[in-house]
Formats: structure tokens, sequence, C-alpha cells
């Protein structure tokens, strides 16, 4: 046993030496939604698109840093309880988000690669709108005008799994699903993002 874990460790630390950095194109759909320290709001899940780009630099041979920004539709639905009746809202926080996630995985070179990923990410708002229905009226508001006066800058933690295989040549196919965690409080009810992405995309070796 002794025989075989060096000859295994000196594999995993020499894997660089064939390991190739890459660029991902990927794209999917967020399930997204907020936590809201509010007794009167019960909070849902609305959706929206995920598109963005990636970089992946190798550090050895399971171990992988990923430096990627993407374009997020974050928010939520939700219905605000009042004795006057209750009244529908849906949150369109639309985001820019920056994300630095160490991934461990197999290797990547001619075959199958499955991968775990986790590691923190900021966003900054790019726009915000509030939709409501009030007595069967349709009403679409900025945040601001609609008394919700979010912060721009957002943050928090991400994790997820995904998969990649090869298709042509060095080009690849990957899928993968990550959940961002938004840990900054937007505003006086403590609301935080929570957003659960599935996407897919090309994979192509740069390097």
């Amino acid at each position: 046993m002794r025989k075989l874990i060096l000859p295994t460790i000196l594999a995993l630390v020499a894997a660089p030496a064939t390991a190739q950095t890459t660029l991902g194109l990927r794209g999917g759909i967020g399930l997204a939604t907020v936590a809201v320290d509010a007794d009167d709001f019960d909070a849902d899940y609305s959706s929206g698109i995920v598109a963005g780009m990636d970089l992946t630099i190798p550090v050895s041979g399971f171990l992988g840093f990923r430096f990627g920004g993407a374009y997020a539709e974050k928010g939520g639905k939700a219905t605000v309880e009042d004795p006057a009746g209750n009244t529908e809202v849906e949150l369109h926080m639309n985001q820019a988000q920056f994300s630095l996630l160490a991934r461990i995985g197999t290797p990547s070179a001619g075959g199958l690669s499955v991968g775990l990923m986790a590691g923190p990410w900021a966003a900054y708002q790019l726009s915000c709108e509030a939709e409501a229905s009030v007595m069967a009226v349709n009403l679409t508001l900025d945040c601001e005008d609609a008394d919700w006066d979010f912060e721009t800058i957002d943050y928090g933690v991400a994790f997820g799994g995904g998969v990649e295989f090869p298709v042509i040549g060095s080009l690849r196919l990957g899928a993968e699903a990550i959940y961002s965690l938004g840990l900054a409080q937007l505003d006086a009810d403590e609301t935080r993002t929570r957003h659960l992405a599935a996407q897919g995309g090309i994979v192509i070796p740069i390097g």
C-alpha cells in the first residue's frame, strides 16, 4: 500500500504539466428569492436568465481557480400581508456578479471531469424594479419609488458542482448548478439574496 501512495501523490502534483487554462462561456436559468426579516412577508421563487464567462487556471491535477463574471437576474416573488388585502409583489434585481471559485475535481485530460466548486462572490446592482398587484391593479415601479432602497453592492458565498466532457477535439461541454448565498443586508429589513443557477456552455482551452 505504501508503495502505491507516493506514485499517486507525484502523479497529482505533476499533472499541471498537461493541464490547461480554459475559457468558459455559459448561460442558463436561475431561480431567485430573497430572505427578509419581516413577519408579513411570505417569499417565493422567480425565474430569470444567467449568462457569463469565466477563466479557470489549474494549480494541480485536481485543484483550479475560476475567475468569473456574469449577468444574473435575481429578486423573487412575495406576498405582503396587509389588513386591507394582501399584495402580490415580484422583485427584479439585475446584477453583474463576479466570483472567485476553487474547483476540486477529476483531471479533465481526455475524458469526463467531475468537480465541486466553492468561493466568494460580489455583485453590483444594475437595475431594480418591483411589480405589484393591488386590488386587481398591476403596477411596475422602480424599487426606490416603491420605498425599497436597496444597497447597490451585494456579496456572499457560492457553492455547487458540475461536469465537463469532450465533444470535438479540445472543445468541451460543461453543465453545472451553483447556489449563491447572499450575506449582505441590502436594506433595513435585512433583505438577503438567494440564487440557484443551472447553466451549461462550452469550455475552450487557451493555454
